[in-house]
């Protein structure tokens, strides 16, 4: 721990403070938490929640061994438009100078997530499978669970059908996440249903199951905006988003693939869930 921080005593905490709030107005978490002895309030974290998780401070993808199941975007032929649209964003983003705190991710990783799966960095209750010892290496907990879903059967209509979400992003919500809602709420209890039954196969439940959203992921956070950078990027969000939804009205995925991965920039197709 650097020696500035170790006293923790209230001259440190103001100069903390002052710090932050001459910071170029940051674009800091719009929430704080108040500490367990009832004082003041946490300071916000230093760096967004998946730098040091996923990528490193300098935007390099990290290590992040796991697996997962989703739907990729389908990029060519029928039903290509939104993946057509999201490559425009893609061309576009670098042109604007919130882009210097973000890092793309390579186009043929765009998926929607339908089921989160396991993985190495987060072996605790809940997100690793209960019936899989916490130590598995990651590859045999790979093994295990594409031999449960080999066995799964999918018993829902194709396509998945969503549409983009034109919901103003929560304060705070960093670049570059499209929200997705599925297209009715037929729709929608299809894929909770579906989500429900691969928790059991899987044994996993996450903590926000119930709340999950469905999005596509087309860049990660490396560092907070200041509040122009922050007022840009919502304004081309709300365009972006407009132009997705006029190209595909409905984004149409075909059968969920179990995938595994390395980290954020691919995700391999084992097989399609039947």
């Amino acid at each position: 721990m650097p020696n500035g921080d170790r006293d923790g005593g209230p001259d440190n905490t103001r100069r903390t403070l002052l710090g932050l709030m001459g910071s170029s107005l940051l674009m800091l978490p719009s929430t704080t938490q108040a500490s367990p002895e009832g004082g003041a309030p946490a300071l916000p974290p230093r760096r967004p929640r998946d730098v040091g998780r996923k990528f490193w401070p300098d935007g390099r993808v990290k290590p992040f061994p796991g697996n997962t199941i989703i739907c990729h975007l389908p990029q060519q032929g029928e039903h290509a438009e939104a993946f057509n649209a999201l490559l425009d964003i893609y061309r576009e983003a670098p042109a604007h100078a919130f882009s210097r705190k973000i890092t793309l991710l390579p186009p043929s990783s765009y998926h929607a997530t339908i089921f989160g799966g396991a993985n190495d960095a987060e072996r605790k209750p809940g997100l690793w499978p209960g019936t899989i010892p916490l130590d598995t290496p990651m590859e045999e907990c790979n093994r295990l669970l594409g031999e449960r879903l080999r066995a799964f059967k999918l018993e829902c209509a194709l396509p998945l059908r969503m549409t983009v979400d034109l919901a103003e992003p929560a304060a705070g919500e960093g670049p570059l996440t499209i929200r997705l809602l599925p297209v009715n709420n037929a729709e929608e209890r299809k894929l909770r249903d579906l989500r429900d039954r691969l928790s059991t196969c899987l044994d996993i439940r996450a903590p926000d199951h119930d709340r999950y959203r469905f999005h596509i992921t087309i860049a990660y956070q490396m560092d907070w905006l200041t509040a122009e950078e922050d007022g840009v990027f919502r304004d081309l969000l709300r365009q972006w988003k407009l132009g997705l939804r006029q190209a595909s009205p409905e984004i149409l995925l075909g059968a969920p693939e179990y995938c595994t991965l390395k980290d954020m920039f691919a995700f391999n197709r084992q097989f399609f869930l039947g």
